[in-house]
């Protein structure tokens, strides 16, 4: 049993709701307890320099003050050849020699998908859904958690997954997630995907986000990698220095991604490294004031997570299979804490599972 992430409403960022219409679709009318559509807020875009490998630096400073640093290769960059030290500044794991690795890495087919959809053109600056939170709540999440060894703490998470086929008919104010992060149940960083109709309009997408503590962004981040069911997607997110961290939304089918430091000019990237790193799915809540709304779960198919891999804080990755997994099953306390999912037994040998939908619950407040 975890606690309940609470959600600190930080000055920088507003909590701005306005009222949206439903969207066709709906099992039953909608209740009055319906999230409402937040004002996203959207970064400042900063200067952009070349550094001397010819890569272009596009900077952006968050509404919380959080710079993001997003590298864009230059003419010279190839893949095949770069050195480790320029692949992580843009913001790839080291380059596997073949698909012949150890679970838990990239193969080299899908490594080559990850580099070569890094994206060359401008970015676009990434937008905080104020008060739109995907974030770990008691009985709220169906997957796995990863326990790191007495002592130690993890400096990151990641896995690959297939993105689900979603059904906008069963359900009502609903919305789903699939994300990787380290936490210690207080403060959280992640990197996934989301869904949601909670507002009446249907909004998906690749996402980021830091929970409570110095870097919290106040909402999910949108990173503008496109939700598309059926493909895979790698997400990843590892602590680089005490001023930055480095997270990737990357979809492996079409080449669509997001990967970029994030960075505190203060530093405090240690508050991040924690004993917990989580492989899951849930709901997301939408947070107004006081008022913390859960949505119902949105129906859809099975969720794959494949090589769900920790990384040890000054050590090495690992395996979940190895990290005392604890098995985690999504209950509703508003019907009598029924099933709203739960994932098959975890394969050992590949640290792979199954997450499965089971039913839609009710939109609730959130208990610790």
């Amino acid at each position: 049993m975890i606690r309940r992430l609470r959600f600190a409403v930080i000055p920088a960022i507003a909590v701005l709701f306005a009222g949206a219409a439903p969207a066709s679709g709906y099992a039953a009318a909608p209740s009055a307890s319906r999230a409402s559509t937040p004002a996203k807020l959207c970064a400042e875009a900063l200067a952009t320099t070349t550094d001397a490998d010819g890569d272009r630096h596009h900077s952006f400073r968050m509404p919380n003050g959080l710079l993001v640093d997003q590298v864009v290769p230059g003419p010279t960059f190839d893949p095949a050849t770069a050195s480790a030290a320029r692949l992580a500044k843009v913001g790839l794991p080291a380059r596997p020699e073949s698909d012949a690795v150890a679970p838990g890495e990239l193969t080299r087919a899908d490594w080559e998908k990850v580099a070569g959809g890094l994206d060359r053109a401008t970015p676009k600056p990434p937008c905080v859904k104020p008060g739109v939170h995907a974030a770990t709540h008691t009985t709220n999440y169906s997957g796995y958690r990863a326990t790191a060894a007495s002592g130690r703490t993890y400096a990151g998470a990641h896995s690959s997954i297939t993105a689900p086929d979603y059904y906008t008919s069963t359900c009502s104010e609903e919305s789903m997630t699939q994300w990787v992060g380290v936490s210690n149940d207080t403060v959280l960083v992640q990197a996934g995907v989301y869904v949601t109709q909670a507002t009446g309009t249907v909004e998906s997408g690749g996402f980021i986000e830091f929970v409570d503590g110095a870097w919290n962004t106040g909402g999910i981040v949108d990173v503008g990698v496109p939700y598309v069911a059926g493909h895979r997607y790698y997400l990843d997110v590892h602590y680089a220095d005490r001023y930055n961290w480095s997270l990737t939304v990357s979809d492996l089918d079409n080449g669509r991604n997001f990967s970029g430091f994030w960075t505190h000019p203060s530093g405090g990237g240690t508050e991040y490294l924690q004993p917990f790193a989580y492989f899951v799915s849930e709901r997301l809540t939408y947070v107004s004031g006081n008022r913390e709304l859960l949505t119902q779960y949105m129906n859809h198919s099975d969720v794959r997570f494949r090589a769900a891999t920790a990384k040890i804080h000054d050590a090495e990755d690992a395996r979940l299979s190895v990290q005392r997994p604890d098995q985690q099953i999504m209950l509703s306390p508003g019907i009598g804490n029924q099933r709203l999912s739960n994932p098959d037994p975890l394969e050992v040998s590949a640290s792979n599972f199954t997450e499965h939908w089971a039913r839609c619950g009710v939109v609730e407040s959130p208990r610790g």
